[in-house]
């Protein structure tokens, strides 16, 4: 019986091939489509997981994916100091900024706001410089892709320069920060470069008497 099924199915030849190249496109779609749903859901937690100092995040109850971020209140961050078991705790700010080159690019990015003294968050994969000079003032550090993004062309260079949220800033580091769920420049800072900063007060006007 199962020679005679199998002369059956082999009998027409080119039904029998086209029904092969039918089961293996098939499976090559199923192949694709999970490795793309894979490589999705890998980048909306790859922030997450280049964090490696982090045991434990706190994140308002209404957040309910990474890229969702609303800052939590000064009184959140001493109460979860306050939790026994917790060593230490430290603030974390994402946000999404305008970032410009001197030379007139600009874009879109994903900045990452660390804290000033311990800079628990900051990427410990570099390609160039040292993440440990964020120490250093208006330092910050940006990913591969960003760099390329902002800079068509060009070298790996350090202590270039961009304007970012009204400060102008250096790049002392090149990380190798994984995809984001937005293709947008990943770049790392200390929260105090990452806080709004107000502009000048401009100098009012001088009203001249006319004279007499």
């Amino acid at each position: 019986m199962n020679r005679i099924a199998l002369r059956m199915l082999t009998g027409d030849r080119a039904k029998y091939f086209g029904l092969i190249f039918a089961i293996a496109f098939s499976t090559f779609l199923l192949q694709n489509q999970t490795s793309i749903f894979v490589g999705v859901m890998l980048r909306t937690g790859s922030q997450i997981a280049d964090v490696t100092d982090a045991d434990v995040w706190v994140m308002d109850p209404a957040i309910r994916y990474f890229e969702q971020t609303k800052a939590l209140k000064d009184t959140d961050l001493l109460r979860v100091r306050g939790v026994p078991g917790v060593g230490y705790a430290v603030r974390l700010f994402k946000g999404q900024m305008i970032v410009r080159t001197l030379e007139g690019n600009f874009s879109q990015g994903t900045v990452m706001g660390i804290d000033d003294a311990t800079l628990v968050g900051a990427p410990r994969k570099m390609l160039l410089g040292s993440w440990q000079r964020l120490r250093e003032p208006d330092s910050v550090l940006i990913d591969l892709a960003g760099y390329h993004l902002l800079f068509p062309g060009e070298a790996l260079e350090l202590d270039r320069a961009l304007e970012v949220n009204n400060h102008l800033v250096r790049i002392v580091g090149i990380s190798d920060a994984s995809a984001s769920f937005a293709s947008f420049p990943i770049m790392h800072a200390r929260n105090t470069i990452c806080s709004p900063r107000s502009p000048p007060p401009r100098t009012p006007p001088c009203r001249c008497s006319p004279p007499a």
